[in-house]
């Protein structure tokens, strides 16, 4: 009897302990997997060195090589206007006249006294022992006295200035362009000191920018560049940087002048443009915007090392649209954190997208 209570009590020690191992493995399973289920989900990316290209955006206008605002040389009701806005002329074409009338009588009158002052020669030469007609019957000197006497020279210069006054009543365009600003009508009068319209060479369209002083290091004569209208948000023009203003101003910034190539007519003088300036890097450490956060006021990226985020600190460089370079604070090789990085802290559990519980 007391041998069956043994044996008994035997097999109820070995139950109890049985049940006690496996209720401890469930129970280490069971936090093992809630762990897992707390840790926070991230991408990463491997750290890499490649060409980094860095972009500077600035907001710009169009511009000409040469525009020019014609005026009248006299005042006076306009007669005739050959030009338009948008039209393009060649050069000594005639773009517009006044009324001349007056000027045209002054003409007359002084060819009328030019003339008469040649009868009065042909008189003086005969008188003077020559032959009319020939200046060369008499001295120089007699025939100088002659012209002076019968005021030859006066009248040559009355004529001289009369034709003057007369070709200011005219308007034509001293180079080939396209003409803008016109918005005076027939019959109005036109005065000396306000343009009649603008002349506008579209031999070479220009972009005028600014750039930060920091970006300066980024730009070169003859670089290319993007121009984007406002107005045309789909197209886009090439260009060339032309000219550096070498002046920074009280604001930091550097003005910039670019040459569009191949311009076409939808370009117009004072339309708003954006500008890119790209310029490629080689061997730069690259990585997405989204993988770095501020941190007490520094730049602070992820690191994923035995499923926990590394806090690093680093130094940003050049950055465009969506990347930048990681100049200090990661090596290449390193797994880098690159999205899911927001509420992180350094040692927090996480877990890459592509792990799978087991």
């Amino acid at each position: 009897m007391r041998s069956i209570c043994y044996t008994y009590s035997f097999l109820l020690t070995i139950c109890i302990a049985c049940n006690g191992d496996a209720l401890n493995e469930g129970t280490q399973s069971d936090t093992e997997e809630k762990i897992v289920n707390q840790a926070l989900l991230v991408k990463t990316d491997s750290v890499k060195k490649r060409t980094f290209a860095a972009k500077i955006i600035s907001n710009g206008k169009m511009a000409t090589s040469q525009e020019i605002q014609l005026y009248f040389q006299s005042a006076g009701v306009l007669n005739e206007i050959f030009a338009r806005n948008g039209a393009d002329v060649a050069r000594g074409e005639l773009l517009a006249s006044i009324c001349n009338e007056a000027q045209k009588l002054a003409v007359a009158e002084a060819t009328l006294q030019l003339n008469e002052s040649k009868v009065e020669i042909d008189d003086q030469l005969i008188t003077q022992g020559g032959k009319k007609g020939d200046s060369t019957s008499v001295s120089a000197e007699v025939y100088d006295y002659i012209k002076f006497k019968s005021g030859y020279n006066r009248a040559v210069l009355a004529l001289q200035k009369a034709n003057f006054e007369l070709s200011k009543t005219f308007l034509y365009a001293p180079t080939s362009g396209t003409v803008a600003n016109l918005f005076t009508t027939r019959y109005n009068v036109v005065s000396t000191t306000d343009p009649f319209c603008t002349l506008i060479s579209k031999s070479d369209i220009l972009v005028r920018c600014t750039i930060l002083e920091s970006e300066l290091s980024m730009v070169a004569i003859g670089q290319r560049a993007t121009i984007i209208p406002t107005s045309m948000p789909s197209g886009s023009y090439n260009a060339v940087v032309e000219s550096v203003n070498p002046v920074v101003t009280s604001h930091g910034l550097v003005d910039l002048t670019l040459k569009v190539i191949s311009p076409d007519k939808r370009l117009l003088t004072g339309m708003n443009v954006q500008v890119q300036i790209t310029k490629s890097f080689d061997n730069q450490i690259v990585v997405p915007k989204t993988a770095v956060v501020e941190r007490n006021g520094r730049k602070v990226v992820f690191t994923y090392e035995k499923g926990a985020a590394k806090w690093n600190y680093v130094n940003v460089g050049q950055e465009n649209d969506t990347e930048l370079v990681i100049s200090a604070g990661i090596q290449e090789g390193q797994e880098l954190i690159v999205s899911g990085n927001t509420n992180l802290g350094h040692g927090t559990p996480v877990r890459k997208e592509d792990d799978t519980l087991r």
